[in-house]
């Protein structure tokens, strides 16, 4: 894969920029964010004694490719960042850029993952806060504009105050990479770094300048300016680009050099960019090349924005800012009223164009965005083909290949699939209903059988009335049918209880309840079922993977506009016993259970599909105690609800804790 450059852009860089070699990170400051086994791992993984076993390495983590080069790479990638962030720190440099890879946003504490093997911009901010502190800098703006959220680096500074994160990133209700509910904007940082971490989550493709500069000037910027940063980081991936085959956004490099322009007015103009991901050369060149100009000082002519921001982004920003108004009040004034917004594209428009290269009306929007810019050619070698294996849900909503499963009709809008392994799906879109299911779900009634902090009624009848219990930090949304439950009885059920994950924006630090979805006689665990309608089983099931945002316009809440179980997945899990929800599937209660009848009504449930439960016996999703505060909520429905005295509830709580898989 070359690079031609036009020997005028060589010039003009060779005689503006300073050119630094690559220079190796030490151990010890790699150390501040990772674990020293992740450490010696990614150092060793290029040497001969793993050449047999380098690939099957590699296939335990989530989309990681090792080769003999990956260990130097990724020392140089953190030692270079951290050097150029010294130099501008110490004032030697105005700003700086770092075109490293590999990429450094994904990469967790003691994991590598989404390509990242070292947290690169991670490791730069701990050294200039705690390893350099004669250089002044007490806090860090760092800002993820990669289309993939940047978990990695939130959860390295969720606490810390000193940092503040601001990610923008395709969400899609959970299904887009790294596909985890943290990048939901709920989540907003714990304790002393409460309300320091932000993440813009947008709900599809096809987001483009406007939808950006909009997230700029009604979160980004008034934040920035009360957080008044020593220095600025920018986690700068250009998959959001016009033209990249992951990404599916649409900014133009005026958007890039528009975003980085707004920036120069706080840290006194001190900005490091750090390349992260991007997969179109051509979209990496143009959008980094207008934003070396920016940092050059160079003028730019920028003109608004053609298109107006989507329906759904200006949604979003009125969640994210009722989110964060309590910790940021500067987010508490009236947003702008009136606004020509654009609607959610099509799905035949969000898919459409999903090669490596844009299409032609694309391509006439492309170079006339950088008209005023001498543009870098490229070779046309074709992206690596393994690029495209990075484990992303590209169809958003997508079904499964036909190769892997069979079909079964039920309605002309639903479709269930069944694998070869057994296992049940639901494929079919959110947006393939009207909101004439409501009606139609209304008049179905279920038992939903609870686990969890559901047992206790009081914070059940959060989800369908709203508002919240004691020791929940947010409140839910509610059912848009407020009536409360018909009836309440309670059973066991042969299915393990089990807490995972480590962390929730209820209930804080700790794990939270979930059924291992196979049927075990050996296993009792408790539920409490209440009568509820199918629509208000939907209602909660939406609650419970963050499929609800709140309007903060006019105080509404939105809910997708379809259900997620009608009665013809009803009707098939009788016999089937459960549906894995595809729409949703990498969300954390996307698999419904189907648990009997009782008094002539389906039984049912939502838990974490088997593929979780394997996940967690390897120690890829940890397996954690529930928090105190989760715990009492579980004890008071045990005690409250007659199955079990104080002391033998505490004691089914964390035997279900500290048992294994």
């Amino acid at each position: 894969m070359t690079v031609e450059f036009h020997n005028d852009i060589e010039t003009y860089f060779s005689s503006r920029c300073v050119v630094l070699k690559a220079k190796e990170a030490e151990d010890k400051y790699i150390a501040s964010v990772h674990s020293n086994n992740h450490i010696k791992l990614m150092k060793e993984i290029s040497s001969k004694k793993y050449d047999s076993s380098r690939n099957k390495i590699a296939r335990k983590y989530n989309s990681i490719y090792f080769n003999k080069g990956s260990s130097e790479s990724a020392v140089l990638a953190a030692g270079s960042v951290i050097e150029v962030a010294e130099k501008v720190a110490a004032g030697e440099l105005c700003s700086a850029i770092a075109l490293v890879r590999p990429p450094g946003h994904h990469a967790e504490h003691d994991e590598a993952m989404g390509f990242c093997l070292f947290n690169n911009v991670a490791v730069a901010a701990n050294y200039l806060l705690n390893d350099r502190p004669d250089l002044g800098i007490k806090k860090i703006l760092i800002v993820d504009w990669d289309v993939h959220h940047g978990n990695g680096t939130q959860k390295m500074f969720y606490n810390d105050p000193r940092v503040l994160f601001f990610s923008v990133h395709r969400f899609d209700y959970g299904s887009f990479y790294p596909a985890e509910g943290d990048a939901s904007h709920c989540f907003i940082g714990e304790e002393a770094g409460k309300g320091y971490n932000i993440n813009v989550p947008w709900e599809h493709g096809k987001c483009g300048d406007a939808d950006y500069v909009a997230a700029w000037d009604h979160i980004l910027l008034p934040v920035a300016e009360a957080f008044d940063p020593d220095i600025i980081l920018v986690s700068a991936g250009f998959d959001a680009a016009l033209g990249d085959p992951l990404g599916g956004c649409c900014i133009t490099p005026n958007g890039y050099a528009l975003l980085l322009t707004k920036l120069l007015g706080f840290a006194k103009g001190r900005i490091v960019m750090a390349l992260e991901g991007g997969y179109n050369l051509r979209s990496i060149a143009n959008s980094v090349f207008a934003c070396a100009k920016v940092l050059l000082g160079d003028k730019f002519t920028f003109s608004s924005p053609e298109m107006q921001p989507f329906e759904s982004t200006w949604r979003i920003i009125q969640a994210v800012r009722n989110e964060l108004k309590t910790c940021w009040p500067v987010l508490s004034s009236k947003l702008p009223e009136n606004l020509s917004l654009r609607v959610k594209p099509l799905p035949s428009e969000l898919y459409a164009s999903s090669d490596s290269e844009p299409d032609g009306e694309d391509v006439d929007e492309l170079s006339g965005a950088v008209s005023s810019v001498n543009v870098i050619q490229f070779a046309d070698d074709a992206i690596s083909d393994h690029l495209s294996k990075m484990k992303l849900d590209e169809e958003n909503l997508a079904v499964k290949t036909a190769s892997s499963c069979s079909t079964v009709e039920h309605h002309p809008t639903d479709l269930v699939e069944v694998d070869k392994d057994g296992s049940v799906v639901l494929s079919k879109r959110i947006s393939d209903f009207s909101l004439a299911w409501r009606s139609d779900l209304s008049r179905t009634h279920v038992w939903y059988a609870s686990f969890g902090s559901n047992m206790w009624k009081p914070r059940f009848l959060c989800y369908i009335q709203g508002g919240k219990a004691d020791g929940m930090s947010i409140p839910c949304c509610g059912s848009r049918d407020t009536s409360p439950p018909r009836g309440t009885m309670w059973k066991t059920v042969p299915h393990r209880l089990l807490f995972g994950r480590s962390s929730t924006p209820c209930w804080g630090t700790g794990g939270v309840a979930f059924l291992n979805p196979e049927i075990n006689y050996n296993e009792k665990s408790y539920v409490c079922m209440y009568k509820i309608t199918l629509e208000q089983f939907n209602d909660i099931l939406f609650q419970e993977n963050r499929l609800v945002l709140e309007d903060g316009k006019n105080g509404n809440v939105v809910y997708p506009d379809s259900p997620l179980i009608g009665l013809s997945e009803v009707e098939f899990m009788s016999t089937n016993k459960a549906i894995h929800l595809e729409p949703i599937k990498d969300s954390w209660y996307s698999n419904v259970l189907y648990l009997g009848d009782e008094d002539e009504l389906p039984t049912l449930t939502m838990t974490c599909p088997s593929s979780d439960i394997e996940r967690y016996k390897s120690g890829e999703l940890p397996l954690s105690p529930p928090s105190k505060t989760y715990a009492a909520t579980l004890i008071k429905g045990l005690v409250e609800g007659e199955q079990l005295d104080a002391d033998g509830a505490a004691n089914y709580i964390n035997a279900a804790a500290a048992r294994g898989l």
